[in-house]
């Protein structure tokens, strides 16, 4: 485990909003695994929970504070074994949530209600945790309609 959680960073946030078009749809990988108990900064906070029970209330946060239009939760579900990775590395959860572009996740993450109510939450729920930003194939200007039927029956093919 590590000492000190990874956060986000303004920088890689600026940077990542540098190298992508504004309205592109992005796609965030979220790998999670929670404390056994919730380590609240605030003595005052919440009474003794599980991470994955606080993670719940930070979940409940962001739907309360965040427009269903500008997002879809693509896939959520426990991480059940590790085949490639880093010896000792696990994960308890996965989730992939799309937002209708980079701006969106942003206005949430530097909002003063995430950063003051609900980042707060994150940070007791996790013992680590990974973010990444991915994007979807171009598919403008792609003249080969067999690639697309392919990465469509990829997408629905489980």
């Amino acid at each position: 485990m590590l000492d000190t959680l990874p956060d986000l960073s303004p920088d890689a946030l600026l940077a990542a909003a540098a190298a992508l078009p504004t309205e592109q749809p992005v796609v965030m990988l979220n790998l999670l695994r929670y404390r056994a108990q919730a380590a609240y900064d605030d003595p005052t906070a919440p009474p003794p929970r599980t991470g994955q029970e606080a993670y719940k209330a930070y979940i409940d946060a962001f739907l309360q504070f965040n427009d269903p239009a500008e997002f879809t939760l693509v896939f959520q579900g426990a991480a059940r074994a590790q085949l490639v990775g880093l010896p000792g590395e696990q994960w308890d959860e996965v989730a992939l949530v799309e937002y209708r572009n980079l701006g969106v996740f942003r206005r949430w993450v530097e909002s003063d209600v995430y950063a003051r109510q609900v980042a707060p939450i994150r940070r007791a729920a996790l013992a680590d945790w990974r973010l990444l930003l991915l994007t979807r194939p171009s598919t403008q200007g792609a003249a080969d309609t067999g690639y697309l039927r392919g990465l469509m029956a990829q997408e629905t093919r489980y």
